[in-house]
């Protein structure tokens, strides 16, 4: 029996042969590279995505990730298939999208904020890409400090960041915006 032919089995085990038969030959291969073990097609998907990610194919990771999000039963579920999606699109520098996920999140996490809580010994994760992400796009993509400075104040209201990170954190944008005034200033040329 082929590779290919294998895989197609296990595909269609899991209930993926339909979408399996919709790839290319291309993005065939690559999620015979990723694919983990045998199991539910949420945990077999979110499984090659993060592989994906990790190896920095970032536009197969947001296609094997778009496929997995319908398949998430709760809420936990979208949020951490929402998660990795956002940092793949922004991989892919599909930013809108990636800010969309990441409000999307955001409106998630007040019904998944105690079980988030829980996995990381009561405290809001440091990796949380909704937030982390987010600001990332807004200064790093679009130099928009103002709304930047009213995500803070957001974040600090749903209680994902501390006041003490938030002084931190509004504290750096002032700065980073500061560095970028000045760099403008001694950059620019007179045209002749």
């Amino acid at each position: 029996m082929t590779a290919d032919r294998d895989l197609d089995e296990r595909m269609a085990r899991m209930g993926l042969g339909e979408w399996y038969s919709s790839l290319s030959d291309r993005d065939r291969v690559k999620i015979e590279r990723y694919a983990g073990p045998e199991l539910s097609p949420y945990a077999f998907l979110l499984s090659a995505g993060t592989a994906a990610i990790a190896d920095e194919n970032h536009p197969f990771a947001c296609l094997v990730l778009e496929a997995c999000l319908p398949m998430s039963v709760t809420d936990m579920d979208t949020f951490t298939v929402t998660e990795s999606l956002i940092d793949a699109c922004i991989g892919a520098k599909r930013y809108d999208d990636a800010k969309q996920l990441c409000e999307n999140n955001l409106s998630l996490y007040p019904k998944v904020s105690v079980e988030i809580k829980e996995r990381n010994g009561g405290r809001v994760p440091e990796k949380l890409c909704c937030r982390n992400r987010y600001v990332d796009i807004v200064v790093g993509i679009e130099s928009g400090y103002d709304e930047a400075f009213r995500l803070l104040d957001r974040f600090l209201d749903m209680e994902l960041i501390s006041a003490e990170e938030h002084a931190l954190r509004v504290q750096s944008l002032k700065i980073r915006r500061l560095q970028r005034s000045f760099d403008g200033v001694y950059t620019y040329t007179y045209k002749k």
